[in-house]
């Protein structure tokens, strides 16, 4: 099994068995078959069949341990040498699973895990999550199989289930019975369930290519299993989900309260605390709200914010740093206003949850700064978050009088007024700081801390006016255009010598893409979709994007983990 793209643990990927390729996600009957082992229907000519499931005992979700130990003891001394699908039980008892999958795994190949009893499982979520999570880190090469009905397959597939087995479905189209994306209905006269389910999973793959997979999921919220299981693998299995998820390119669009803990808003959290730290040159902090369009700086309301700035401070403002409160991402630097995609329908209220969180983050982002004013033109429930983080923080906060909204001739004037108590004076080099600074942040959002001063320190030259081409001592370390970047191996030595991260570690001579079996080693950091240093003997010898993530390519034995893009 070869993974081509992530969407989360989702995935679509490529099977090659002898001459047949099976691409997932897939269904078993249509595009690939599984051998006469606990099958309700097979033909008479097994030699048909692509996948030959190992012979199994049955086992109950609620088997008692010492029959499964019993079990388990036979099953060890199976010959596993002439099937490719491993029978995996779904039982109570996680930890026998987990040293039955040790042990097999680690003495025999296979191209697939089917897991029986997938549709009593499904309904223990907290199992069912880590059932998946086990097999997809135990080896990411393993396609999982599974048996549900077609309306978890958007879940299921986002969580790591790369194939269904629609055999049982041909049961209910004896009773004239199925499903819809609502409920059980009988089908009307020529539908049939097979039908239903490659009809959905059609929709799975368009979500996959489209980056839109958690989007269709959210929209597939039909039981109270899909919302109880995507609640536990998003607050107990937060990181699991994480490590999978691209980089985001494409906007997100949050669509329902499990929108707040998705991978992408952990991750912005984790970055503005870890890789956020404010410009050297700030003596004055101004809290904005977010707007509908994106970037902020594009829209009416921080036009005509930033129009008061510049007409009360006048080159004073740049020593003013801002900041935008927002849900869910919760606080957002003036410079990574580029990378806040995202669309979220604006009511002005806010949960508990949603509060407490942009809170709290407002509240360790504005302990970074020193001891300068604080003003906030807020209204609605951005004032409430703001007071609750100066409480977290201790930090003191100026309030404007707003009134009418935050763009009204009142409230502007009052924001002007405020900010004409404050005498603030700038050089050019404190405009060429904070310009570079912009630039700077934008790296170190992607690299972490030291990346932006790596690409771009303070005896760098910045040529181009839209696309931004910058060089140190002459040679060329990367790219910049609306918080787009590109990275030069020169550049990335430059980042690798800095931070000593995103790497992918290799011991052969770079001529094209790096497979993952050729993969030494990888940074746990980088994920999909990352811009990557591919390194030999302690040099940068390429830069490539990943298509795994750090622990995924070392782990792995088939497929491409880094899409060379230049080399040295």
């Amino acid at each position: 099994m070869e993974t081509l793209k992530h969407d989360g643990p989702g995935r679509r990927g490529l099977l090659r068995l002898r001459d047949k390729k099976i691409k997932t996600p897939a269904l078993g009957g249509l595009d690939f078959s599984i051998s006469p082992f606990n099958s309700y229907f097979y033909p008479e000519n097994f030699d048909e069949y692509d996948l030959n499931l190992a012979p199994s005992i049955p086992l109950s979700f609620y088997t008692p341990l010492e029959i499964i130990d019993k079990s388990f003891r036979r099953l060890y001394k199976v010959d596993y040498s002439n099937f490719n699908v491993l029978y995996l039980p779904a039982l109570r008892h996680l930890e026998r699973v987990e040293d039955f999958l040790e042990k097999i795994l680690s003495k025999n190949a296979f191209d697939a895990v089917y897991i029986g009893n997938s549709k009593i499982l499904v309904k223990d979520y907290r199992r069912f999550v880590r059932t998946l999570a086990l097999i997809r880190e135990r080896d990411p090469n393993l396609m999982i199989i599974t048996d549900l009905e077609p309306f978890f397959y958007p879940l299921a597939v986002y969580l790591g289930v790369d194939a269904f087995d629609t055999r049982s479905l041909r049961l209910y189209d004896l009773h004239r019975k199925a499903f819809n994306p609502y409920a059980p209905i009988i089908w009307d006269e020529g539908a049939n369930a097979i039908e239903f389910a490659q009809k959905t999973i059609d929709l799975v793959k368009k979500a996959l290519d489209e980056g839109k997979l958690r989007y269709l999921v959210e929209n597939f919220f039909n039981t109270q299993y899909h919302a109880g299981i995507l609640r536990i693998a998003d607050k107990e299995y937060g990181s699991y989900l994480e490590k999978y998820t691209p980089i985001q390119k494409e906007t997100v669009y949050f669509i329902s309260d499990a929108s707040q803990n998705r991978p992408e808003v952990k991750r912005w959290h984790q970055r503005v605390e870890e890789r956020f730290v404010p410009p050297k040159n700030v003596g004055l902090l101004l809290l904005f709200p977010c707007s509908a369009k994106k970037p902020y700086s594009f829209s009416r309301s921080h036009v005509l914010y930033r129009k008061a700035v510049k007409e009360t401070l006048g080159s004073g403002r740049y020593k003013v740093h801002e900041l935008i409160l927002t849900s869910p991402f919760g606080v957002v630097p003036r410079e990574w206003e580029w990378l806040a995609k995202y669309d979220i329908v604006v009511t002005g209220h806010w949960s508990e949850e949603e509060m407490n969180s942009a809170a709290e983050l407002l509240a360790n982002t504005l302990m970074k700064y020193p001891e300068i004013p604080i003003i906030a033109h807020l209204d609605e429930a951005y004032v409430e978050i703001a007071k609750r983080a100066s409480k977290i923080s201790g930090r003191q906060i100026i309030f404007t009088d707003v009134k009418n909204g935050t763009t009204s001739h009142e409230s502007l004037n009052s924001l002007k007024n405020v900010l004409s108590a404050f005498k603030i004076e700038a050089t050019k080099e404190d405009s060429r700081y904070r310009f570079n600074e912009s630039i700077r942040k934008v790296f170190d959002f992607y690299f972490g801390l030291g990346a932006g001063e790596a690409v771009l320190p303070d005896d760098a030259k910045i040529k181009g006016s839209k696309m931004l081409r910058l060089f140190v001592d002459g040679k060329q370390t990367g790219t910049f255009r609306d918080g787009v970047i590109s990275v030069t191996p020169f550049g990335m030595k430059r980042i690798y010598e800095a931070t000593e991260s995103y790497w992918v570690r290799i011991d052969f001579e770079l001529r094209g893409d790096v497979f993952a079996v050729g993969v030494d080693d990888a940074d746990p950091k980088i994920r999909p979709g990352d811009i990557v240093g591919i390194v030999r003997d302690g040099e940068v010898v390429g830069v490539g994007k990943a298509i795994l993530s750090g622990e995924e390519m070392v782990k792995a034995r088939r497929g491409v983990a880094v899409k060379v893009r230049k080399k040295i």
